[in-house]
C-alpha cells in the first residue's frame, strides 16, 4: 500500500516538473528564485523563493505578465526593476494562495512585496506603469512591517504611473506603499481597500501610503475605501513635503484624519484641487487631520465627511497652523465642530476666500471657541453642486462659489487643470473648490438671502418644519436636494408661510442620514437653508 502511494506521488511530481519544463520551453510559465537579471519573457512568472536584483543589474517584466509568489516571498531590489505594462496589457503582482490574508498576526495569504532597502544610489530608475498589486503583506521584524506592496527607503529614483494597489496590508505603516527618505513620484494611480495597523499601539499610519522624511509627488491619484488604525486612512505624511494634487479621497477611514493625516511637517508644496468626500474618523477629523503640521490646502472640496467624535471635516492639534485658500468646507458632520475642530489654543489655522458652513463661529474645540486667526474674504453659502455624474460635486451655473476665490493666484502652485481635467480658471477669478465651472458666468460669490428660512427641529429625524417670514402668504416653491444635487423633494404649489415635511409620507421613504439643501422661491425673492437628517 505504501509503495503504491509513494509511486503515485512520485509520478505526480514528475508530471508537474515536465509540465513546467514544457511551459518554460514555450515561454509561457517560468519559475524563479534567488538572484535575477535580464528580461523575463513569460505569460506567468512563479516566484518560488525570495528574489534579489543585484546592484548594477536590471530585471525586466514584460507587458501582460502575471507574477505570482507561491509563498511569503518578495523581491529585494539593489539594482533596477522595470515593470512597464500598457493600458491593454497590464502586469499583475500577487500571491497564488490568499488563504489567511486577513489574519494580522502571521504571513499567510500574502507575499512580501517589492523592497528597496539597500538600493544602489548610482543605479538607474525603477519604473512601474500599468501594474496591479494585490495582497502584499508587510510582516516580520520592524523594518519589514511597512509597505505591503512597496517598501522604499533612501531611494528616490522610482516612478509609478497608471497603477492599481488593492487589498494590500502592513502591520505598521503604509498599507500599500511606505517611503522614507525617498522622493518618488506617483501619478494617475488608484489605491483601494488597503489597510495598516493593529488595534493597539503602535497604530497604523497611512492605510494606502505613508511618507516619512520624503518630498514625494502624488498627482491625479484616487483613494477609495482605505483604512488605518491611527492617522490617515488613505495617506499620512510625517516630516515630509508631499505634493498632493488633483486627487480623489473617498470612503476612507481612520482614528484621526479619515482621508489624510499630516504630522510634524512644514511643507512648502500644497494639497490642491482634491475632492474629499465620504471619509470618516473614529476620533478627530473626518477628512483631514493636522498635528503639529502647517500644510496649505488650496482649492479643495471637503464635503459629506463624518467623524464619530470631533471635527467632521477638518481637525487641528498641537500648534498646527495650516492655511486654507479657495476651499469649500460644507456638509460635513460631527457631534461637535461639524466642519472644523481646533483642539488647542496654540493651533491657528487661517482661512482665505473659502466657503465654510457656519463660518468661524461654528468652529469646535478650545481653539475654535477662542478662534482669532486670520479669517478673511470667506462666505457661508450653499455651494449648489451640480449633482451631475460622474462629477456630482462640480458647480452648477448659479453656484455662489463661481469666481469667489482669491483674485490673485500668484504663488499658489495650482495645476493647469481642475479635477475634471478642464481649464483651471474660466472668467476673471478662480472658482472655489476642486472644480472650475466652464460656463464662464460671473457670479457674485453670495446667494440671494433676501429672507431667512426657519427650520425646526434641525437636526431632525422624521419631520422638519420650514417657516417663511410672516409677510409671505402667496404661492411659493420648494426644492430639497442632497449635497450631490440629487432632488429628494420638490413642489411648486406651496401656500401660506410654513410647510411640514415628513420624510416617511412625502415620497422620501429611506432617506439617508446627512445634509440636505433647501431652496425656496417666493416671487422674485429666494431663501435657502441647510438641514441635517439623523437616524
Amino acid at each position: 500500500m505504501f509503495k503504491m502511494l509513494f509511486t503515485g506521488r512520485f509520478l505526480l511530481i514528475i508530471c508537474t516538473i515536465c509540465f513546467y519544463q514544457l511551459k518554460e520551453s514555450t515561454g509561457q510559465t517560468i519559475m524563479i528564485q534567488g538572484e535575477q537579471t535580464g528580461i523575463l519573457d513569460a505569460d506567468t512568472v512563479l516566484i518560488t523563493g525570495n528574489v534579489s536584483v543585484p546592484a548594477g543589474g536590471t530585471l525586466t517584466f514584460l507587458p501582460g505578465t502575471t507574477i505570482l509568489t507561491t509563498g511569503f516571498f518578495g523581491i529585494n531590489v539593489e539594482g533596477t526593476l522595470l515593470a512597464e505594462g500598457t493600458i491593454n496589457s497590464k502586469l499583475v503582482f500577487s500571491v497564488a494562495d490568499t488563504s489567511g490574508f486577513y489574519n494580522l498576526y502571521d504571513s499567510r495569504g500574502g507575499w512580501n512585496g517589492i523592497n528597496f532597502l539597500s538600493t544602489d544610489q548610482a543605479g538607474d530608475s525603477s519604473i512601474f506603469s500599468h501594474c496591479t498589486f494585490y495582497y502584499g503583506k508587510a510582516f516580520g521584524d520592524s523594518i519589514n512591517k511597512m509597505g505591503g506592496a512597496l517598501n522604499i527607503r533612501n531611494f528616490s529614483k522610482i516612478r509609478i504611473s497608471d497603477c492599481e494597489f488593492k487589498h494590500n496590508k502592513a502591520i505598521f505603516w503604509g498599507g500599500a506603499v511606505f517611503a522614507e527618505d525617498s522622493d518618488l513620484k506617483i501619478t494617475n494611480t488608484e489605491f483601494s481597500d488597503n489597510f495598516c495597523g493593529t488595534p493597539g499601539p503602535p497604530y497604523g499610519y497611512g492605510g494606502a501610503a505613508c511618507f516619512r522624511y520624503s518630498d514625494a509627488d502624488l498627482t491625479g491619484c484616487r483613494f477609495y475605501g482605505n483604512s488605518s488604525t491611527g492617522i490617515g486612512g488613505a495617506v499620512s505624511c510625517e516630516y515630509s513635503d508631499v505634493l498632493i494634487t488633483t486627487g480623489v479621497f473617498q470612503d476612507n477611514f481612520s482614528g484621526l484624519g479619515g482621508a489624510l493625516g499630516y504630522l510634524r511637517s512644514n511643507p512648502d508644496r500644497p494639497v490642491s484641487c482634491n475632492l474629499f468626500t465620504g471619509n470618516s474618523s473614529l476620533f478627530f477629523g473626518g477628512a483631514i487631520s493636522c498635528n503639529r503640521a502647517n500644510p496649505s490646502f488650496i482649492n479643495n472640496t471637503i464635503t459629506e465627511n463624518h467623524s464619530v467624535s470631533y471635527g467632521g471635516g477638518f481637525y487641528c492639534n498641537d500648534s498646527a497652523a495650516p492655511v486654507l485658500i479657495n476651499t469649500i468646507l460644507y456638509g460635513n458632520y460631527a457631534p461637535e465642530g461639524q466642519q472644523v475642530y481646533i483642539w488647542d489654543v496654540n493651533s491657528s489655522p487661517s482661512f482665505y476666500y473659502c466657503n465654510v458652513q457656519g463660518d468661524s463661529a461654528a468652529f469646535g474645540g478650545t481653539g475654535g471657541i477662542g478662534f482669532n486667526s486670520p479669517y478673511l474674504y470667506n462666505t457661508d453659502t450653499l455651494p449648489l453642486f451640480s449633482g451631475i455624474y460622474p462629477s456630482p460635486f462640480t458647480l452648477s451655473d448659479n453656484s455662489p462659489c463661481i469666481n469667489a476665490g482669491n483674485p490673485d493666484t500668484t504663488g499658489l502652485m495650482l495645476p493647469e487643470t481642475d479635477l475634471a481635467g478642464n481649464i483651471r480658471i474660466v472668467g476673471n477669478v478662480i472658482d472655489q473648490g476642486c472644480y472650475e465651472n466652464q460656463s464662464g458666468l460671473t457670479a457674485t460669490g453670495r446667494v440671494n438671502k433676501e429672507f431667512q428660512i426657519l427650520c425646526y427641529p434641525n437636526p431632525f429625524r422624521e419631520n422638519v418644519t420650514f417657516i417663511l417670514p410672516g409677510e409671505y402668504h402667496g404661492n411659493w416653491s420648494i426644492n430639497i436636494t442632497d449635497m450631490s444635487g440629487k432632488m429628494v423633494f420638490s413642489s411648486s404649489s406651496m401656500k401660506g408661510n410654513s410647510f411640514n415635511w415628513n420624510v416617511g409620507t412625502d415620497k422620501t421613504t429611506g432617506l439617508n442620514p446627512g445634509f440636505y439643501c433647501v431652496s425656496i422661491s417666493a416671487g422674485k425673492v429666494n431663501g435657502s437653508a441647510l438641514i441635517l437628517h439623523v437616524e
